[in-house]
């Protein structure tokens, strides 16, 4: 099954080809078999499979130990361990972001169709209009990285892509034992856990976007990130005057008061450590942005939750879920204004 299969995948690349005329031992199609490659080009893809195909044809354990050395690694019977999922957050989207996933794969396509679906009453327009654009058109690349930029915006396409990843990789076999998120990517680990639809978590991210976009103080604070240790960042901030807070550990987010983050940065770097301002409109996992909290709150109440399905490890408190739904809101309640764990 397993010499089927990479013979399929062959074909696919290439075009075909003739498979030596020996058989492989029975026993060998009796076990879970599974293959992951790790690839960088058309070419490199071919020629990994090919020599996949034949350790498989063959069932050399030998082959097989050498190939990991090449990225190509097998496996056979039960998995032997467990996996987490970590779903990324704000920051890490960009234009076109899942374009060519969408072409290549249909339960990527269906995903953003759904998006769009429940987005486009809330934005004005589809979700996609801000994501995809033509990469030729300069000004438009430029509008599309500036609405990407708005919260309310960024915080439902990076769901969405975070749900459209989980799905497909559902599609190939793999299913996480443990789920995080990386502050709004909690609610890709929501879904995962099966404490919300799809659908309603996309509501509850433009929401969350949406109340944080229209908190407006003097100052709307700054937010920094800091290649040191976390023992250096807290005492750092320490040295700060005004208010800051830290989130994460060896590569950290500071933020608070505009001024104190700007005078913290600059202590970062005199201490030989890198720091960079983030370019957010406000300064996320704060209280500068506890006002959205309440409203927020509200949203959950008439969205479906549910007990989760699989251990969620929580931004909040860097412990488990509770099981509760009033727990799972309380948390989720929380959340925007308290530093990640």
């Amino acid at each position: 099954e397993l010499k089927d299969k990479l013979d399929s995948a062959f074909r696919t690349v290439e075009g075909g080809w003739t498979p030596p005329q020996v058989l492989p031992d029975p026993q060998v199609l009796r076990m879970p078999e599974r293959v992951v490659i790790d690839f960088g080009s058309h070419d490199e893809l071919l020629a990994k499979i090919d020599k996949a195909r034949k350790a498989a044809f063959f069932d050399n354990a030998q082959a097989w130990k050498a190939l990991q050395a090449q990225g190509i690694f097998h496996g056979a019977g039960e998995k032997p361990g467990k996996i987490g999922y970590l779903f990324p957050g704000q920051g890490s989207q960009y234009t076109n972001m899942g374009r060519l996933l969408a072409a290549a794969e249909p339960v990527v396509a269906a995903t953003f169709k759904e998006a769009d679906q429940v987005m486009t009453p809330i934005l004005g327009k589809p979700l996609t209009s801000y994501i995809f654009v033509d990469a030729a058109d300069a000004e438009a690349m430029k509008k599309a990285e500036r609405d990407l930029m708005q919260t309310a915006i960024t915080q439902p396409a990076m769901l969405t892509m975070d749900t459209a990843i989980y799905r497909l990789l559902s599609e190939f076999g793999f299913g996480p034992d443990v789920v995080m998120g990386h502050s709004l990517g909690e609610y890709g680990a929501l879904i995962a856990a099966g404490i919300m639809p799809f659908a309603d978590a996309l509501e509850a991210s433009a929401a969350r976007g949406a109340e944080m976009t229209k908190v407006s103080w003097e100052d709307n604070g700054w937010m920094a990130a800091v290649m040191a240790p976390l023992d250096v960042v807290e005492q750092t901030i320490k040295e700060v005057d005004g208010y800051v807070v830290a989130n994460s550990y060896t590569q950290a987010v500071v933020g608070g008061a505009s001024k104190a983050v700007e005078q913290a940065i600059s202590i970062f770097e005199k201490k030989g450590f890198r720091a960079q301002r983030i370019p957010v409109s406000h300064a996320f996992h704060t209280k500068i942005v506890a006002p959205a909290s309440a409203p927020l709150r509200k949203m959950l109440d008439r969205l479906s939750i549910s007990e989760p399905k699989l251990p969620l490890v929580a931004n909040v408190t860097g412990d488990i879920y509770p099981t509760s739904v009033e727990g799972i809101k309380d948390i989720l309640e929380l959340q925007i204004a308290s530093p990640v764990q």
